[in-house]
């Protein structure tokens, strides 16, 4: 037998459970529908530092949005990045569990889109810079929480190697190819020692200097290099064979003279920059060329045009 405390409870209960099973009275405003009403979460959102931000951050393959916002400086500051433009993984890549992988097309078609516009940025074709470029895809955190936005970025180097890690900055790189042009390749130092056969053995570093200066080599343009050509990079050799096809008539033309003529020229040879398997797999073919004098012989002028005259030591 219940109590009348324990009746009164009783029937409370049921009055709640009536009212939550749709039975009874109905309450104003209310439509019994416990879900209809639920709103969905809002996907996550994801502050990244906007086009022309500098970062005091070193090139990267993949990023977390914090470390992009902390690594933020002002561009009159000493930084190491210089951010052009974002852009969207899409279609079937978007819907993987994981961000594009190196050497997938989508990572391919993300470096060329950075390409382009480190191009459009600094004013001219970035390879004939002392220039690089950096694409950071998000991490698996940020991935998995639904980012798909990869940055892209133009460094400046101290060294003409196109894979040379970056230098500092401390002024935008906009525009640099422009005008003065003051990133623009052109005239070399030699950092590297004779061989046994008297020419260049190895070469450690190709650094700029002005053409008024005595140096050793020249920049004389980019060749493209194994264009259309996939799987893994090729052998030194191959792509040294390659190379000297592109490579030593650029310097001819440059030099204006025919490759015969070159080729009787014994304090000529040439030098390139090279690939790192990371770049070949990014889908880079551009291959950097350098006239290279005999070791000892160092130029005080540009020899662009020189013909068959002598080097101007």
């Amino acid at each position: 037998m219940l109590t009348p405390a324990r009746t009164a409870i009783a029937a409370a209960l049921a009055a709640v459970l009536l009212g939550l099973s749709g039975c009874g009275v109905k309450v104003p405003g209310v439509d019994s529908d416990l879900v209809d009403d639920w709103q969905p979460l809002a996907a996550p959102r994801f502050e990244l530092p906007a086009t022309g931000a500098c970062l005091d951050r070193d090139a990267q393959p993949s990023y977390n949005p914090s470390s992009l916002l902390g690594a933020r400086v002002a561009c009159d500051r000493p930084h190491s990045l210089e951010v052009v433009m974002t852009g969207t993984v899409e279609g079937d890549a978007a819907q993987a569990s994981e961000p594009p992988a190196a050497g997938s097309e989508d990572a391919k078609a993300a470096y060329a889109a950075c390409g382009k516009a480190v191009s459009d940025h600094v004013g001219g074709d970035w390879h004939t810079g002392m220039l690089g470029i950096n694409v950071q895809m998000p991490n698996r955190t940020p991935w998995s929480g639904g980012l798909r936005t990869y940055v892209c970025s133009v460094y400046a180097t101290s060294d003409v190697y196109v894979y040379s890690s970056g230098s500092l900055v401390s002024s935008s790189l906009k525009g640099s190819l422009t005008g003065a042009a003051p990133k623009a390749l052109h005239c070399i130092e030699v950092n590297g020692d004779k061989g046994k056969d008297n020419w260049w053995g190895d070469i450690r570093a190709l650094t700029q200097i002005d053409c008024a200066q005595p140096h050793e080599a020249e920049f004389v343009g980019t060749v493209q290099v194994g264009a259309g050509v996939g799987g893994a990079l090729p052998s030194h050799d191959l792509l040294k064979k390659w190379t000297t096809d592109r490579c030593w008539p650029a310097i001819a033309k440059f030099m204006g003279l025919t490759e015969s003529q070159l080729n009787t020229r014994s304090d000529m040879g040439m030098a390139w920059d090279g690939f790192t398997k990371a770049g070949w797999d990014a889908g880079e073919r551009n291959q950097r060329c350098f006239a290279l004098f005999n070791p000892g012989k160092k130029a005080k002028a540009s020899i662009k045009g020189l013909g068959k005259k002598a080097l101007p030591v």
